[in-house]
């Protein structure tokens, strides 16, 4: 994904979030009632609020994101909440969540640095298209908060609703306010604590005249039960060709540990490989994370 964040290095830098809860818990996405210009709302357990501008209502709701909507079509604001310490932070999280909605893209300029109600915050302008080739633009404002957490209001839209969509992006962001710190979760920590794991593969015949495959994909990850995680995977694929004349393969392994925590129903875990945080499920004897069902292997 080509669609930058150039917050400190002007580098290409591409936009994702887990739910939780000690048993199971499903993730709340809900169509909101309209809300008027002045209503403040709230990212739940992440201290945050903001108010809705005028003409503008939440489309869309979990505890970390609400989806904006408009009654002009192709324009939406997202805002979201994060364990951002830096912008870097912010980069990586915009990354996955463009992919997801398959945008590409370019900052139009260099990014701005400002100060709203006494955080930094970086702006950037964008634009690109979307996977069927329309033109979008888009701005961002991210905000640092004193607490190791950070804001990211998100405006895209046609072009020629930009200008509407980045007044809407600017209202949002100078009206934000943090009451303090996220709220863990330690009884949604605690639950986590096992080992889990998610296997995958796929074996073909082999025949004389077809030759044939196999592939495998293994991942396991343990948390403590106090806010520590090791994860690993591995993958391996064999090939043989018809004929019998032959074979090949190839594998290859990860690894990342670090600490994690939960807020409100996000599992936010910081590794060697950087932050990242899941919509999750917990169940008995099961999570689903990212779409990935793990199972309970202790």
């Amino acid at each position: 994904m080509r669609l930058i964040l150039a917050f400190a290095l002007l580098a290409p830098v591409t936009i994702s979030p887990l739910p939780l809860a000690p048993t199971s818990h499903t993730p709340t996405t809900i169509t909101a009632p309209v809300a008027h210009r002045g209503e403040r709302q709230t990212l739940g357990d992440w201290k945050v609020s903001y108010e809705l501008p005028a003409g503008w209502q939440v489309a869309q709701r979990t505890e970390r994101f609400h989806g904006l909507t408009t009654s002009a079509q192709g324009a939406v604001v997202y805002v979201a909440a994060g364990m951002y310490q830096s912008f870097n932070d912010v980069a990586g999280d915009l990354n996955k969540a463009f992919q997801a909605l398959g945008l590409t893209g370019y900052p139009t300029g260099q990014p701005t640095s400002s100060t709203i109600r006494g955080m930094q915050a970086m702006t950037a302008d964008y634009t690109g298209q979307n996977q069927a080739g329309l033109p979008l633009r888009a701005r961002v404002t991210a905000m640092l908060t004193p607490h190791g957490t950070g804001v990211v209001v998100t405006g895209i839209a046609a072009p020629q609703l930009m200008p509407q969509v980045g007044t809407a992006v600017d209202q949002v962001a100078a009206s934000l306010e943090v009451a303090g710190p996220p709220q863990s979760n330690p009884r949604a920590v605690a639950a986590l604590q096992g080992r889990w794991m998610l296997y995958s593969g796929r074996a073909e015949g082999v025949t004389s005249s077809t030759g044939g495959t196999s592939r495998s994909y293994e991942e396991t990850v343990q948390f403590d039960g106090q806010g520590r995680f090791a994860w690993q995977s591995s993958a391996s694929v064999s090939v043989t060709t018809p004929g019998m004349t032959g074979n090949a393969g190839g594998a290859q392994a990860s690894s990342d540990e670090g600490t994690y925590t939960v807020i409100g129903s996000t599992l936010v875990v910081r590794g060697r490989q950087g932050l990242a945080a899941f919509d999750v499920q917990i169940q008995a004897d099961r999570i689903v994370a990212d779409g990935k069902t793990y199972l309970r292997a202790n």
